[in-house]
């Protein structure tokens, strides 16, 4: 069961609306649908609690449970499910009745189950907020209303990612720093002002921190930066915006990385982004959220006042598949235009911040071949490729190398890079690798790549 449950049949049902409706009181009722969350199997210890399930165990469903995890974060906490109850939920489509769905699992799994199940199932995954139901919608526009109308973006990967306590963070951050990978204790700032812009990666801070700590370590070095442009990725964004531009304080365990509203409010009416669905793309994204980690803790050493302009970016595929050069769209130029203005009108050292991951490869990303350790030196052959142009301040170029392959390594943060490398052409004379690395998931046969580079006048 384990394989065919993670299978998905119902390809016809992805691309149609999905209702909200009251839970089913009847046998023939539909079910309120599945809400999209993220899936991983547990095996269950001999005292109960749970443990990442191996591949000898996998197959003895008895002890495995699947935990269901909701990536916006609505949900208040995870939902543990049986292999069967899982299989069952996959069916709750916004159309099936609960008798249609225990149908469509014993066809499925050859395997009858009471259609009680179903109905009770559907309550339990109710209250855990998993299903497009009236009461999610309630909660969700309870939730929406209240993070719309804070001035200030809560920590959404505290406790998880990062520590929550400020003082082990601050310990945390420094240890980067000092690991066998970094580039030794975090320096004092030496007075120069050269560098403008930096990429960091935006992966997991327990895997990437050495690479973090090269971004940042010449940061303090090179750079008296009070403005920080950060340009993430809207991993998780509804709608087809290229831009997404937050006007909230972003706080942190470390402190509190304080945004120029004045330049952020200029900036999102040239994104042309409405300002809650563009609010609503930072709600739950890490890849601005690590940055201000990491800034508000090396700024608190540094007793530097500073503050950010955050900004995700969409996707580039649109482009590559449709053969245009998104430095021609007239939305990209819109917007890089108005940051090179508010650039040059502020008067104030800047530096612009992308934060960048470079490869996804493998079947945690869509990839029918599965990542192998010996695949890792070619992917970081074409890596090296893509930032041999970014370091020669190359944008079509490295436009080109994405589109040659035609994003095959699915590199999610190429609007990132050619937004910045646009909008400091002309104030950036080169561009520097710092540091390269690689994370290989056995698990999952799948790898990420990301870097640290440093641009100066």
């Amino acid at each position: 069961m384990r394989e065919e449950l993670f299978e998905n049949d119902d390809a016809e049902h992805e691309a149609e609306s999905i209702d909200v409706l009251p839970l089913a009181e009847d046998e023939d009722s539909p079910i309120p649908a599945l809400r999209e969350v993220t899936v991983q199997v547990v095996k269950l210890g001999s005292d109960g609690q749970p443990k990442p399930a191996s591949d000898d165990d996998s197959d003895d469903e008895g002890e495995s449970v699947v935990v269901l995890e909701d990536p916006d974060g609505l949900a208040p906490k995870p939902a543990a499910l049986s292999m069967w109850a899982y299989a069952l939920a996959t069916l709750f489509d916004g159309r099936r009745s609960a008798r249609e769905a225990v149908a469509a699992f014993a066809e499925k799994f050859k395997q009858p189950l009471p259609v009680h199940h179903a109905l009770e199932l559907q309550i339990e995954l109710d209250r855990a907020l998993f299903l497009y139901s009236r009461r999610f919608e309630k909660v969700l526009k309870r939730q929406i209303r209240t993070y719309l109308d804070n001035d200030n973006r809560a920590p959404s990967h505290a406790g998880t990612a990062y520590p929550s306590d400020p003082e082990a963070l601050t310990q945390t951050v420094l240890n980067f720093f000092t690991s066998p990978d970094g580039p030794a204790a975090l320096p004092r700032a030496t007075g120069a002002n050269t560098v403008r812009a930096l990429m960091a990666p935006h992966i997991d801070l327990r895997v990437g921190g050495a690479t973090y700590a090269h971004a940042y370590s010449e940061l303090i070095k090179k750079s008296e930066a009070d403005l920080f442009i950060i340009l993430g990725v809207a991993h998780q964004a509804s709608g087809d915006g290229l831009y997404y531009v937050s006007q909230k304080n972003f706080v942190t365990p470390g402190g509190e990385s304080k945004t120029a509203r004045d330049i952020a409010r200029r900036l999102q009416k040239a994104a042309g982004t409405e300002i809650p669905l563009a609010e609503m793309a930072h709600r739950t994204e890490h890849s601005i959220e690590f940055q201000t980690v990491l800034l508000s803790t090396v700024m608190q050493r540094e007793k530097r006042d500073y503050e950010i302009v955050p900004v995700l970016c969409g996707p580039v595929e649109s482009y590559i598949s449709n053969d245009t050069d998104p430095m021609q769209d007239e939305g990209f130029q819109r917007f890089v235009n108005a940051l090179r203005e508010e650039l040059d009108a502020s008067k104030r050292k800047w530096c612009v911040l992308c934060s960048v991951d470079l490869s996804h490869v493998g079947p945690e990303f869509g990839h029918s071949a599965m990542m192998t350790e010996k695949l890792l030196l070619p992917m970081e052959r074409g890596d090296r490729r893509f930032l041999k142009s970014v370091a020669n301040l190359d944008s079509k170029g490295a436009f080109a190398e994405i589109a040659r392959t035609q994003n095959a390594r699915h590199i999610d943060a190429v609007l990132s890079v050619l937004t910045m490398l646009e909008a400091t052409k002309g104030v950036l004379k080169t561009g520097r690798l710092l540091h390269y690395d690689q994370m290989f998931k056995e698990g999952s046969h799948s790898a990420v790549s990301y870097a640290a580079m440093a641009f100066e006048e």
